[in-house]
């Protein structure tokens, strides 16, 4: 999805994580009713130290957050 579409739809960078952590995560942001989607990204494109990702063979997954939007056909 594009950043500039995300950010207008209030999508917001939550967390980078793979394996158990990326169950849980995620488990926990539907807990608290939020809106999660996820994207596959590579470790070069995370920054910072992702080595043990590398060395493990994990997939890593970007998590984006936003408020569910209430529907507005409740009668």
């Amino acid at each position: 999805m594009d950043r500039d579409v995300m950010d207008k739809e209030g999508w917001k960078l939550a967390s980078t994580t793979s394996g158990a952590d990326l169950k849980r995560i995620l488990d926990m942001y539907h807990e608290l009713a939020l809106e999660v989607y996820t994207e596959e990204v590579s470790p070069e494109e995370c920054g910072g130290c992702t080595e043990c990702f590398v060395v493990g063979g994990e997939t890593l997954y970007r998590i984006y957050t936003r408020v569910k939007e209430e529907a507005d056909d409740f009668i």
